[in-house]
């Protein structure tokens, strides 16, 4: 029980450094998420960045001459366009679409389609109004999951026409071009459009995301500049914790020192206590043994100045008191010993009046003859009624005194 309380205010003040820490250790890690997750964001607008380039170089080949849209695909704009989409073998498949944005003019694909994706679908780029994006669904033609991506020309007449190109998705979300320290996350790429997962699209043709079953602590977030999607970071608990207790031998090895540091004052400070409280019941001890013994003494006395003379010894040797006398005011009102023992040089010369009209008789002997009362004198450097005999009690060493009265006959 004396380390209750010690201990306790250890354990409290520790668990809240702990609890801190925790927190610290989960904005760290949700922190490195997002910067992470933003870094792969950033990738994501570079590619979209790139293949729109790349469609606007493939929209300036349909130009005529005269820098104007080419009225009709012609032999030679055909084949041009063949050598341009084959240095770029990045691409599957290209088409040209009417102004309307959905009927196919030309296209790569062996399987064509009257009609394309309805323009109604696609929502356009916000930084480049003639870039436009359409729903990510499975393509049956190429077999994978696909994101739609079309480029306007810029003469908005009757006689424009549209340039469309699928960017698969399994690109569009290929993580290797990341560093290693960045792949660690498992990242989820969300079309804000509709709330769609992309990365949980693409997986489910192969497997499941192993992590997507798993509750996460936090979801960091970063935005893809400029377009509809989000990079969400799944940040699981087990995660936190080794973020957590990789700083933690540290710190529980300053927290267990300052826990030592906390016990070893605690058993000082206690058997400092428990050596004043022996000392205290010695005493106590002692004095009740002078007390037994004086009454002894007085039951067995042969004289009265023999009595007088033993409860003055006795109260040396058991009470540890330095000075014990017994004293009685004669018929010029000044006290005379009859008996006293320990230090008595103290009292050689030494004036004590029973009068209370000077100061020699204001002291703690004069006022218990006077009141019958006892008085209990806790300092001599406090008390201003000892002021007479103060400086010899300071030269031997005497910090308290006590006067008590003794009655026979009910007089003192």
């Amino acid at each position: 029980m004396n380390y209750a309380l010690p201990v306790l205010v250890v354990a409290i003040c520790g668990t809240a450094i702990e609890f801190n820490e925790y927190r610290h250790a989960i904005a760290e890690v949700n922190e490195s998420a997002r910067r992470d997750s933003q870094a792969y964001a950033n990738l994501i607008m570079e590619r979209l960045d790139t293949r729109f380039t790349e469609l606007d170089m493939a929209l300036a080949a349909l130009r005529g001459p005269d820098d104007r849209p080419a009225p009709a695909l012609s032999p030679q704009v055909e084949l041009s366009l063949r050598h341009y989409l084959l240095s770029r073998p990045s691409y599957s498949t290209f088409s040209v679409l009417g102004a309307d944005g959905e009927s196919i003019q030309w296209s790569t694909s062996d399987q064509k389609r009257l009609l394309a994706e309805p323009l109604r679908d696609f929502s356009s780029v916000p930084k480049m109004p003639n870039h436009f994006l359409g729903p990510v669904h499975y393509s049956e033609n190429l077999g994978t999951v696909v994101l739609p991506m079309r480029v306007r020309e810029k003469d908005n007449s009757s006689t424009g026409y549209f340039l469309g190109s699928p960017y698969r998705l399994n690109r569009f979300l290929d993580e290797q071009e990341l560093s290693p320290d960045y792949r660690k996350w498992d990242f989820t790429v969300i079309d804000t459009r509709n709330g769609q997962s992309l990365t949980h699209l693409l997986h489910m043709q192969v497997q499941v995301h192993p992590l997507l079953s798993i509750k996460p602590e936090m979801v960091a977030q970063a935005p893809v500049p400029g377009y509809p999607f989000v990079v969400q970071t799944l940040v699981s608990s087990s995660r936190v914790w080794r973020n957590y207790s990789q700083q933690a031998p540290a710190r529980w090895s300053a927290e267990a020192l300052i826990l030592a540091l906390l016990v070893i004052a605690g058993e000082f400070l206690i058997r400092r206590r428990d050596r004043e409280q022996m000392v205290h019941l010695r005493r106590l001890t002692d004095f009740n043994m002078f007390m037994a013994q004086a009454s002894q003494c007085a039951s067995q006395a042969d004289s009265e100045a023999g009595l007088l003379q033993e409860i003055c010894d006795m109260a040396i040797r058991y009470a540890h008191f330095k000075i014990a006398l017994i004293t009685r005011p004669d018929e010029t009102q000044q006290f005379q010993m009859l008996a006293i023992s320990g230090a008595r040089a103290y009292m050689n010369n030494v004036f004590i009046s029973a009068r209370g009209d000077v100061p020699e008789g204001r002291g703690t002997i004069g006022q218990v003859w006077r009141t019958g009362l006892p008085i209990f004198n806790a300092s001599f450097l406090n008390n201003d009624t000892l002021a007479p005999w103060k400086e010899r009690a300071l030269k031997l060493g005497l910090r308290s005194n006590t006067a008590l009265p003794i009655y026979r006959d009910g007089k003192v």
